[in-house]
């Protein structure tokens, strides 16, 4: 069986930028990204293509992209919790409707990945395992974790000298670039 991919493909790549960029700006689906990037089986590859364990490639594009557009626009975890402080702050000292601002600011901290809506079903508390089992758990989320690292590894030494940037999607006139 041979190993892991080295490279992306640009199906791949773009499904990577769907993902982080949307369609004109909207947020789409990983069902949506996939099928806009040519996969026929949409529903199944957009959830495995964000799988670590099968696709540590894809996954460490991924987050090289939402740490790019992070970067680009300023948007770091000391300075968004600053900027929440703030308008927390002023709402107390005004006792203004700051409502608007706090939604825009936790807004921002979305689109930068800081917030990830998920729905855990757990049967079990964490209180109920016993150490071997924490730390099997602990064990299997540092393996996780470590594929998309190397594979953030991989990529940086894959990237030509003089394209440092990743791909960004292009606009047309009117179109959608994605399709």
């Amino acid at each position: 069986m041979p190993g892991p991919a080295k490279q992306l493909t640009p199906r791949q790549m773009k499904f990577a930028q769907l993902i982080v960029y949307g369609v004109e700006g909207n947020p789409i689906t990983k069902t949506e990204a996939a099928k806009r990037a040519g996969y026929s089986d949409a529903p199944g590859e957009g959830s495995k293509l964000t799988n670590p364990n099968k696709y540590p490639l894809v996954c460490a594009f991924i987050s090289n992209l939402r740490d790019e557009v992070r970067e680009k626009y300023g948007v770091s975890f000391e300075g968004h919790l600053e900027e929440l402080g703030k308008i927390r702050d002023q709402g107390k000292k005004d006792n203004r409707n700051l409502a608007a601002a706090a939604t825009t600011e936790i807004a921002r901290g979305k689109v930068s990945g800081y917030y990830i809506d998920q729905k855990i079903i757990r049967h079990g508390k964490i209180d109920d395992l016993n150490l071997d089992q924490l730390y099997e758990r602990m064990k299997i989320i540092k393996e996780k974790n470590q594929k998309v690292l190397e594979a953030k590894k991989l990529l940086m030494s894959n990237e030509e000298p003089e394209s440092k940037k990743l791909p960004q999607p292009h606009k047309t006139n009117g179109q959608d670039s994605t399709s």
